[in-house]
């Protein structure tokens, strides 16, 4: 919720650019997040050891987590930061349709059409969804690197 907030007050909330940039900047505090999630409870909990069932869960659990304070921050913004937002958005969707050749009647049918996605709440779901797949993708990838396995486990 920081980094749109922060987007916001420097009045680059409509930037492409500053979009695409803080899109990536998300990613990249994700996967941090749960490397160091990850590899704090392997470490401390673990004694140093983790399977990767553990890994993963751990990980899917501190995206769950962030994903539910994303959804509500996301919420907050669409509704009471920047409530502007979401016209904005629908402006620059029926300007790409434009820019595709589209005529104004076909222009008018799909915007209609996709009235009811642009609204805060399906935009704070879509958002939620977004997180926890890039949470499990980020998870499974970092459950791979950090897991190590316990060799005393090993012994029968």
């Amino acid at each position: 919720m920081a980094l749109p907030l922060f987007v916001y007050v420097l009045g680059v909330d409509k930037n492409d650019t500053v979009q695409k940039v803080s899109g990536f900047f998300n990613v990249g505090i994700t996967a941090g997040i749960l490397f160091l999630g990850i590899k704090t409870t392997r470490d401390t909990i673990g004694n140093g050891f983790t399977s990767f069932g553990k890994a993963f869960s751990t990980g899917m659990v501190i995206s769950l987590i962030s994903s539910a304070i994303s959804a509500i921050g996301t919420f907050l913004y669409f509704t009471v930061v920047n409530p502007g937002m979401i016209t904005y958005i629908k402006l620059k969707q029926e300007e790409a349709l434009y820019e595709k050749g589209m005529s104004d009647a076909d222009v008018e049918k799909f915007s209609s059409s996709m009235e009811f996605m642009n609204n805060p709440a399906m935009m704070t779901g879509f958002g939620f969804l977004g997180m926890v797949i890039l949470g499990l993708v980020v998870s499974l990838i970092w459950a791979g690197v950090l897991k190590k396995d316990n060799p005393s486990d090993m012994i029968s």
